[in-house]
Order: structure tokens, then C-alpha cells, then sequence
């Protein structure tokens, strides 16, 4: 008999159990780019891999990096320069990607899908996540609101930007709640839905000067 909560239930446990997936995908990137080469043989494995961990492919992250395996593999050659995309790629992803003085990078969390798009306030939501370099959270849904725009908790058909603050988020951009609005942003995507995933960059370099005063 259902409690009235079986559905709840569910959608928790599958979110719980893509999460888990989604882990054990960075640590099999983390142990494939340990050594900063990639191999005709990992490359492979990594794309079978996923082929046999759905959940992992259905996650945004594995989604992604199963495309470009898939393109990079349909000649049957991969060329110096895909392997060095993929690498980059994967690095990225497995948050491995440093500057020459060992710190991680701003571009550190390019493993997200963002994206190089023109920004407009006026009459757009936007969902701000994350922690920001730009001030507090109302610090930055304050600007938002100022430029002409509106902001929400979650994402939602209606959102047109997803902005993912910098501050603190090397890693932490692909646990739950980074990880969960990005991947709905992904399949509304998917579904047709014109979302935007922003940088703070992007986001503050689109602002009004007046805003960020």
C-alpha cells in the first residue's frame, strides 16, 4: 500500500542514486588523468564505461563527455589534438586542472557547461546558486533585480539564466545542490527550453555599471 509519498520517495532515491554515480564517474576521471596522458585503451574504457552505467551517462557530466567520445571515436582515429581536447576536457570535469603555481584555476570549473551568450536583465529570470565574489547572495539578486531582472530559488521552465557563483567552487559545483540545478537546467534544455548556464564573470560583466557600484 502507498504511503501517499512513493513518488517522493522514488525521485529522492533516484537523485541519490545519480549522485552516487556521478561520484564514482570523477573518481574513475581523476584515476584516468592522474598520470596527465590519456591512452587509445582509457579512452575506451571510459566510453564503455559509460555505455554500462546509464545513471552515470544520464547525468549531464556523463552525458557530455559520452558525446565527445562518441565524435572524437567515430573515425576510428583519435588524432593528437582530440586527445588533448578530451584530456582537457576530463581534467576539468575531475577538477584537476591547475596553474602553474599549483592553484586551481578560474577555469577550474569549466567542467560545467557554460555558456559564451549575450545577456539581457530586462524581463528574464535568472537563478543565482553557489557563493559569489561579487557580495552575498541578496547582494547578487539585488543587482539582478536593479538591471531589470527577476530571481528565483529554483530552476524552472521559466528561468532563462543559471548563474553559477565562483567563490569556493573548484569542487563543489558538482555536489548536490551545483550538481542538481545544473542537471535541470540540462534537461529543460533538452526539452527545448532557452537556459542560459552563466559564470559570475559573465554575469557581472553584463551588469549596468550602476549595479556593481
Amino acid at each position: 500500500m502507498s504511503d501517499g509519498y512513493g513518488g517522493q520517495t522514488s525521485r529522492t532515491q533516484q537523485r541519490h542514486q545519480g549522485e552516487r554515480a556521478c561520484a564514482r564517474l570523477l573518481g574513475l576521471l581523476a584515476g584516468i588523468t592522474a598520470d596527465g596522458h590519456l591512452h587509445d585503451l582509457e579512452i575506451q574504457f571510459l566510453r564503455t564505461w559509460l555505455a554500462e552505467n546509464t545513471q552515470a551517462a544520464d547525468h549531464w557530466l556523463g552525458a557530455q563527455l559520452a558525446a565527445q567520445i562518441d565524435h572524437i571515436m567515430a573515425d576510428g582515429h583519435v588524432s593528437d589534438a582530440e586527445r588533448a581536447e578530451l584530456l582537457q576536457a576530463l581534467q576539468a570535469a575531475g577538477g584537476t586542472q591547475f596553474g602553474e603555481t599549483g592553484a586551481v584555476t578560474p577555469d577550474a570549473i569549466s567542467g560545467f557547461p557554460a555558456d559564451e551568450c549575450e545577456v539581457v536583465f530586462q524581463g528574464h529570470t535568472f537563478c543565482l546558486t553557489g557563493k559569489f565574489h561579487f557580495g552575498s547572495r541578496a547582494d547578487c539578486q539585488d543587482a539582478t533585480v536593479a538591471a531589470g531582472g527577476q530571481c528565483v530559488d529554483s530552476v524552472n521552465r521559466n528561468t532563462r539564466y543559471l548563474v553559477i557563483g565562483s567563490a569556493g567552487a573548484t569542487q563543489s559545483w558538482k555536489q548536490a545542490t551545483y550538481g542538481q540545478k545544473i542537471d535541470s537546467a540540462m534537461k529543460l534544455r533538452e526539452k527545448g527550453h532557452p537556459i542560459a548556464v552563466l559564470t559570475e564573470d559573465a554575469w557581472r560583466a553584463a551588469l549596468p555599471a550602476a549595479a556593481t557600484a
